[in-house]
């Protein structure tokens, strides 16, 4: 009977404080609704004046950074409560119809035929990148402004990841207190750092950012698309589409007989490099018994606990700490020693987050990696007795790397991590899995249906060795009216290969679309070099032409 009435006791106990909760969350509901009905009165009382301004054809109209305030107001009211939120979200639609309107307003006809003033190839951080700056900055017709995407979302090679695959560059929301802002955002006044709450995104939470920014900015994008053709002519372009859908871990199926024709004024080429792998132009014999890094979805997840790891950059190192870190043993084999190098530029060095990656590696794993070079490889080939891959390699000649000697070590003690031998002596590395190719992305300019639409530099000439050619406004030197955005822009000796680079050269393409479609663009690209979004001038620059390239 105690028990019993020991139980009763908790019971009424509990019920008394479930009690006190829900008062306490009806008083904090209450207080909310009160709250953003106050910011709704607020909103409109600061909203109206502003909008019976526009409407005053007798009157100029008010800065739009003054509708700042009722926006600011409408939009906290929608968070704090659903009810008031119907009534914010009236009157936010009518500011922006406003907006819209004065937009259309000074927006010029179409000066062609064509449906479409652009079509840009690609819907990733490039592609979404440069329709946001033809749209949202240089006010084209969103309408008219077409992205042709082959994956079901935006960002979907960041979803092909593996998963373990982290942003080098520091995602950091520091807009409004320096003259910059988040590396890794792909349009001003955007943060992944504040979407996503992660400083070094996955793929997959950058994919999500991307899809955010496509959605929020409506742009118009045609999913499950392959190009397949791109078809100059003397008014525009003609671009061949077909449906298309994931076939296996890298490959798509693509339905030719679907396949239908766009009209446009212009083309950009956004498709970007990571579902376009080097292994497609194999630079040694037996590459193709290799598996490229772009196909692991997972690295804890792939079988086997030995490899030998072809590359020694960032994608080789990238490899090199994910295979450690799950206890698997590695022995990267790399023409350069790039955990020694320090150059001007970080496109052609490990970023600080790589290295630390590495010292983790080299430190703390029971499995310490062994880093081979100056180590060339020459060939990789079957093993018919053990079933396994054998890499043939050839020690190059001993390098000086300049800045390499302030480094903060990789190890501490004497175990063999750093491996070298004499020069013109060859090495045989053997290994049960097929070796991991980590030597980078063809790319899909190079690999695409629009490769003989560009001129593309000759070996020896540096930097722009292998790569498009394009003139001051990424423009095809080959065909007019083409344009390249994203990681593959080269200029003299500048790589644009990270997101803070490459963004800097949206609005130089978007500025010369929008000229030749009739704007008049000159307050636009001053707002743009105000935040840093167009580089023109590359004497800022420092020179990154070197093996990375």
């Amino acid at each position: 009977g105690g028990m019993g009435g020991g139980a009763g006791a908790g019971a009424d106990a509990d019920l008394k404080e479930v009690g006190r909760l829900l008062g306490e969350a009806q008083e904090v509901n209450e207080r909310r609704r009160a709250l953003a009905s106050k910011l709704v009165v607020k909103g409109r009382k600061v909203m109206v004046p502003l909008l019976q301004q526009v409407e005053d054809e007798g009157r100029e109209n008010p800065d739009k950074d003054l509708f700042q305030a009722p926006l600011d107001l409408f939009q906290m009211a929608l968070e704090l409560d659903e009810e008031n939120g119907v009534e914010a979200q009236e009157a936010l639609d009518t500011m922006m119809q406003v907006f819209e309107v004065d937009r259309e307003a000074k927006r010029p006809p179409p000066n062609h035929g064509d449906p479409y003033d652009v079509v840009i190839v690609g819907a990733g951080a490039s592609g979404v990148g440069m329709g946001l700056m033809l749209t949202r900055v240089f006010n084209l017709d969103p309408k008219r402004v077409l992205l042709v995407e082959r994956g079901e979302q935006a960002g979907e090679s960041f979803r092909r990841w593996p998963k373990e695959m982290r942003f080098i560059s520091p995602s950091f929301n520091n807009q409004g207190w320096t003259a910059s802002f988040d590396l890794n955002s792909v349009a001003f006044e955007t943060s992944p750092a504040y979407s996503l709450g992660a400083e070094h995104p996955t793929g997959a939470e950058y994919a999500k950012y991307l899809d955010g920014l496509a959605t929020q900015g409506e742009l118009n994008i045609q999913y499950s698309t392959q190009v397949t053709a791109v078809r100059p002519d003397r008014t525009g372009f003609s671009v061949d589409v077909a449906p298309a859908r994931p076939d296996g871990a890298q490959d798509w199926a693509v339905d030719e007989a679907q396949a239908t024709t766009l009209r446009s004024r212009y083309v950009v080429w956004a498709a970007g490099e990571f579902q376009y792998p080097r292994k497609e132009a194999p630079e040694f014999p037996g590459a193709e018994l290799c598996r490229h890094n772009s196909s692991v979805r997972s690295w804890k997840e792939l079988p086997g606990d030995d490899f030998v790891v072809i590359g020694g950059y960032e994608s080789g190192m990238d490899a090199v700490h994910n295979l450690t870190q799950c206890g698997k043993r590695c022995t990267v084999a790399s023409s350069t020693a790039f955990w020694n190098v320090t150059t001007d530029d970080p496109s052609s060095e490990l970023s600080p987050y790589t290295m630390d990656r590495v010292r983790q590696a080299c430190r703390t794993s029971a499995t310490p990696p062994r880093l081979l070079a100056p180590l060339r490889v020459l060939g990789v080939e079957r093993e018919e007795e053990s079933g396994g891959y054998i890499v043939r390699g050839r020690w190059g000649a001993p390098v000086e790397y300049p800045g390499g000697y302030y480094r903060t070590p990789l190890h501490d003690g004497d175990e063999e991590i750093e491996e070298t031998g004499e020069e013109g002596t060859e090495v045989k590395l053997r290994t049960p899995q097929a070796p991991l190719l980590c030597t980078g992305f063809g790319g899909s300019v190079a690999l695409g249906p629009a490769r003989d639409l560009f001129e593309w530099g000759e070996k020896g000439s540096g930097c722009l060795a292998g790569s498009p050619l394009l003139n001051e406004h990424d423009e095809s030197t080959k065909t007019p009216g083409l344009f390249l955005a994203g990681p593959a822009v080269r200029h003299e000796e500048h790589i644009f290969c990270f997101v803070y680079k490459f963004r800097q050269r949206f609005a130089v393409v978007a500025d010369a679309i929008a000229q030749g479609l009739g704007h008049d663009t000159e307050e636009t690209v001053q707002k743009c070099k105000a935040v840093n979004m167009y580089l023109a001038d590359f004497s800022c620059c420092k020179g990154a032409c070197g093996e990375t390239c």
